[in-house]
């Protein structure tokens, strides 16, 4: 197990520690859960980032709309975390 302190920001925030970030695959998401008085976070897959693994490389129109939902998604992830 490894175990860091981390600092929290006036607005709450926490900044996870790239090295704990790679070696977990954290990118974008993560689901937040609350055991007694511990909070644990699970490294989620963005759903954007296996549809695009299923995607043919190479069509530039479908990598725009790929990241026209992405921008979309991230817009709504935000409001629903403040």
């Amino acid at each position: 197990m490894v175990e860091t302190l981390a600092k929290v920001d006036k607005k709450g925030r926490v900044l996870i520690p790239a090295r704990i970030r790679e070696e977990l695959n954290i990118k974008n998401i993560v689901e937040i859960e609350v055991q007694g008085k511990k909070i644990i976070l699970k490294p989620v897959e963005d759903p954007l980032d296996s549809l695009e693994k299923l995607v043919i490389k190479g069509t530039k129109d479908v990598e725009k709309e790929i990241r026209t939902l992405r921008r979309i998604a991230e817009r709504e992830l935000s409001k629903g975390g403040s």
